[in-house]
């Protein structure tokens, strides 16, 4: 089976739903629906999951606040999820909660394996805890007596619970992760987890008492399931494991969005899971890897295959919080500029090797030099001439009679065929910059070629019909090889290049990848402005 035949299963975590989403939710989300998109673009079978984790403290204490029940608080929350991820038009397949009846049977059943494999035991518990990240930290762990993530005193808890043997699992970790180089990246983020696994692994209180909204305990109902263990089985419970069943389909409004409900043989658990893919923050890195994958392996299932953990944003050099009022809200961003600008922001500054900061400057800068003088002036003013010099129609290929420019144009031809092989590489590696770069590289060579060849001076010249002629369709393939490969990164722009171009965008990768995609004769549609320039202040 060929890579682009095999199912990949792409993942966001579950965002806790004590407040709204904020652009690092955005960002992870976003590079989700971006490797989706590009996946599905290859013909290969995809399935995004996101959705929303509604246990724990920190939701009990929300929504006690709120002066709600945390049923109540969270259906509210959820709903301000789904209108961001539609106005993002992020493209999921599943959207799971973890109050679904099937995803807290899920939890349980893993419960009762790592029981029946005597990988839980009752003791007195004591530890520091950040509500915050409902997650227990040492002293060490500490960074001057306060959370590490939230900058918070935290709790000193006391009570009997029940803890996961954690310890037990040191060893195997290691040797798979050392067995599997690429199933934690980037490269420093799985070094980080070696170097922790070096340490040793203590035991982890896996139940609570003090609460009960979570999922019980099969056996002893008054323990809670902990939050962490209890939502990172979303992941294989969305899949209808461990009985194939349960898995979204139209039973499910709203779950199960594209082709993928029924998979060969009914099997949805063993079709997805051998290519699971988590995209994650830093900051979760640790829960996404050693805890998660010692509860699969407890539970008798394989680790996936790979976790993405990617860095945090600052906003103009500061941390990014409500006290300071420098949250950045996407679904803001997406209104006042669009959707495509706000991905093209999170794909090409954003935190994917390490941490990034969000300055309206910049954000300012790349828009007009990539998107408003870059690729829209190149389509705009293409297609422009397309109409002034050959009625909307793309001329048949023909070589140039001027040698250095025959020569450029045949640069471009080697860089729209080799394209595709430059972008799955990018992709394969999560570097979805660098793939964005190269498709920048064809725009900057082709506003470079326009200048060379000045269509606009050859068809003043009756003697350069031919160059006239050459310059055109060289052109128009590019914009057709561009409105392919901005289609999983920009849509809204892609689908708005093929509408002037007249295509449909149906061919699929790396096929649609080609010179000579465009017959003689092709009438296109009507040419607009892609990106407005922005006018504003660097700080507006």
């Amino acid at each position: 089976m060929t890579e682009l035949q095999r199912p990949i299963y792409i993942t966001t975590p579950l965002y806790y739903v004590n407040d709204e989403l904020h652009i690092g939710h955005a960002t992870t989300t976003v590079y989700a629906d971006t490797l989706a998109r590009f996946w599905r673009s290859c013909g290969r079978p995809v399935l995004l999951l996101t959705g929303s984790d509604e246990h724990g403290q920190k939701i009990h204490k929300a929504a006690t606040a709120a002066g709600t029940t945390p049923r109540g608080f969270a259906d509210r929350i959820v709903g301000k999820f789904n209108e961001l991820w539609e106005k993002l038009d992020v493209q999921h397949d599943i959207f799971i909660r973890t109050t679904d009846p099937f995803h807290e049977a899920a939890v349980q059943k893993v419960f009762e394996r790592l029981k029946a494999a005597d990988l839980l035991y009752k003791s007195a518990y004591k530890a520091l805890y950040c509500v915050e990240c409902e997650t227990n930290y040492t002293e060490k762990d500490l960074l001057d007596g306060a959370c590490p993530v939230h900058k918070t005193k935290p709790q000193v808890v006391e009570e009997e619970n029940y803890f996961f043997k954690l310890s037990a699992f040191t060893e195997k970790l290691q040797k798979h992760i050392e067995s599997h180089p690429d199933c934690i990246v980037p490269e420093p983020r799985r070094n980080e987890i070696l170097g922790k696994l070096r340490e040793g692994l203590n035991d982890t209180s896996v139940t609570r008492v003090q609460f009960d909204w979570g999922v019980p305990l099969p056996w002893e109902p008054k323990h809670v399931i902990w939050v962490w263990t209890d939502a990172l089985v979303n992941y294989i419970s969305a899949l209808g494991w461990p009985d194939n069943d349960h898995f979204p389909t139209d039973e499910f409004p709203g779950r199960a969005r594209h082709q993928h409900a029924t998979p060969p043989g009914n099997k949805p658990f063993e079709y997805w899971w051998p290519e699971a893919v988590h995209i994650v923050g830093k900051d979760i890195l640790w829960h996404h890897s050693v805890i998660w994958w010692s509860e699969l392996l407890g539970a008798g299932v394989q680790p996936p295959k790979q976790v993405f953990a990617h860095g945090w944003w600052q906003v103009e050099g500061d941390k990014m919080s409500k006290t300071l009022g420098n949250v950045i809200r996407p679904g803001d961003i997406a209104d006042k500029y669009g959707r495509d600008a706000l991905r093209y922001h999170i794909l090409r500054e954003g935190p994917q090797r390490g941490d990034s900061d969000w300055r309206h400057a910049s954000f300012v800068t790349r828009y007009n030099a990539d998107l408003a003088n870059g690729l829209g002036n190149l389509v705009n003013r293409s297609l422009n001439m397309l109409n002034k010099y050959f009625d909307g129609e793309v001329p048949a290929e023909c070589k140039f009679e001027h040698e250095k420019l025959e020569g450029l144009r045949q640069d471009l031809i080697g860089h729209v065929n080799d394209l595709s092989d430059r972008l799955l590489a990018d992709v394969r590696a999560f570097d979805l910059n660098a793939a964005l770069e190269q498709i920048w590289v064809l725009v900057r060579d082709s506003n470079a070629f326009v200048n060379e060849a000045a269509p606009f001076k050859l068809a003043k010249d009756p003697t350069r019909k031919q160059d006239l002629q050459a310059s055109m369709h060289a052109l128009c393939e590019v914009l057709h090889a561009l409105a392919y490969a901005l289609k999983p990164f920009l849509p809204d722009a892609a689908q708005r290049i093929a509408d002037q171009l007249g295509i449909d965008l149906a061919e699929r990768l790396p096929a649609a990848l080609n010179w000579g995609r465009l017959l003689p004769g092709h009438k296109i549609g009507t040419p607009a402005p892609l990106f407005a320039r922005l006018d504003e202040q660097a700080n507006g």
